[in-house]
């Protein structure tokens, strides 16, 4: 196990930004050597909290909203068998397990049909006894027509993201020259999302998800991310906002439970917050997100 700090959170946000971005860019952002950025991400690799890197479409290029949902089942599921039933549905993105019963679902839609056949398909499990749904906000992206030349090189990424240039170029027949060029068309479009999955929670450091909800009279919600952001920037690792509703899910790592209860504490005490509560989890099941999959089949009906 390896114990996350504050280096290693800097290089997975710029990772989760774009996972092509050199080594030597991000050492020198950090004041380190390239060697020592690239010893620190394979450590995380092999430590399983960078599970894999990838790309997937934009939101904006299928037109596609992120949702969350909070189930709480009657406690006499098998997990493992219901992880994998909620996992069959297509647009589910994550699956984590809760301690105390309830599990955290993050997914996708492209069309209110499929935002209902996912929600009907959640509430119908046997053993759910309570749904809460919620829009994300997420960033859009643009949306652009793609050309054959960079599906090409899409598909030599697809089976790895951080391919070397000179790889691609062997794989699709290309100029190092042109790949390179294509690549950089590709990150300047915002059509396409250079990222990772990770698993914090593997770390040897307290991981949860804080939950809380605040009275909008009273504060609104840039003010409350705001108030994170600069108070627990060490501890937050991310943030996903409803987009109806006053409720923020963030992420947070700490040394230890007193830091825990410390932090949801002062949380509580603001005057606009009607509750924060931290909820320990198991390692999410990660699934092939849907802008992912469109990629994928958008990659295979071309037939490049």
């Amino acid at each position: 196990m390896t114990k996350l700090d504050h280096i290693d959170k800097q290089i997975l946000l710029m990772l989760v930004g774009n996972c092509r971005t050199p080594y030597r860019e991000i050492a020198k952002s950090l004041g380190m050597s390239a060697t020592a950025i690239k010893s620190r991400v394979d450590d995380l690799v092999v430590n399983g909290i960078v599970t894999e890197f990838t790309i997937e479409f934009s939101p904006a290029m299928i037109g596609s909203e992120y949702m969350m949902a909070w189930l709480k089942t009657d406690t006499t599921e098998d997990r493992a068998q219901f992880i994998s039933k909620i996992a069959t549905n297509r647009g589910v993105r994550q699956v984590v397990p809760l301690y105390g019963g309830d599990y955290l679902i993050i997914a996708e839609y492209a069309s209110s049909l499929e935002l209902a056949t996912l929600a009907e398909a959640l509430k119908s499990n046997p053993h759910v006894s309570f749904t809460e749904i919620h829009t994300l906000l997420v960033q859009r992206g643009k949306k652009t027509n793609l050309t054959n030349l960079q599906l090409r090189v899409l598909k030599a990424l697809l089976t790895d993201a951080r391919m070397l240039i000179t790889d691609i170029a062997r794989d699709t027949g290309l100029t190092v020259r042109l790949v390179r060029k294509t690549l950089r068309e590709l990150e300047e479009s915002e059509a396409i999302r250079f990222s990772l999955r990770w698993r914090l929670n593997v770390s040897d450091r307290v991981t949860f998800i804080l939950k809380l909800k605040w009275d909008p009279k009273r504060a609104s919600r840039n003010e409350i991310m705001d108030l994170l952001q600069k108070n627990y920037k060490d501890e937050l690792w991310d943030i996903l906002a409803s987009a109806s509703d006053p409720i923020l899910i963030g992420i947070a790592i700490v040394d230890n439970l007193n830091h825990v209860d410390m932090i949801t504490t002062e949380i509580r005490s603001h005057p606009a917050m009607l509750y924060s509560e931290a909820i320990m989890y198991r390692p999410p099941l990660n699934c092939k997100s849907l802008r992912r999959l469109t990629l994928e089949e958008a990659v295979q009906a071309a037939g490049v």
